[in-house]
């Protein structure tokens, strides 16, 4: 029995329509980073727990440090908590790699689709394409 949530459409393409989603996918791409280093993109607390409410990323368990001194509760005795949590590792879940290949297959078809001389260059006077 699998454990595989079906992907409903329209919440995809809710998720794709949302700019915060599109940075997120499009930073983590196939790497797990901590949340301290998407913090260093200039993204939010809440950018961040957005993305997993809506399943885009998820804790990278993989990555996840192993503390050897814990409470009754499970509560690590280190005390730093907040230490703790932007050191934790996120990586993109099926659904976050569905949209970063939903973006990806875009943008090579934009590319595809335009031909060269219809692509704009810059238009600053030093460019070589202005050059005749």
């Amino acid at each position: 029995m699998s454990d595989r949530v079906p992907i409903d459409m329209g919440v995809i393409t809710e998720l794709m329509r949302n700019p915060i989603v599109i940075r997120i996918v499009t930073i983590l791409d196939i790497t797990s980073l901590s949340i301290l280093e998407l913090l260093e993109y200039g993204l939010t607390l809440n950018d961040t727990n957005f993305s997993m409410a809506n399943g885009v990323i998820a804790y990278d368990q993989a990555a996840k440090r192993v503390s050897t001194e814990e409470t009754a509760l499970g509560i690590p005795l280190s005390g730093d908590y907040y230490y703790n949590f932007l050191n934790s590792k996120v990586k993109l879940t099926e659904l976050g790699l569905y949209i970063l290949d939903s973006i990806k297959n875009n943008q090579t078809e934009l590319k595809s689709s335009v031909p060269n001389e219809q692509i704009s260059h810059d238009s600053d006077p030093r460019h070589p394409s202005t050059i005749s």
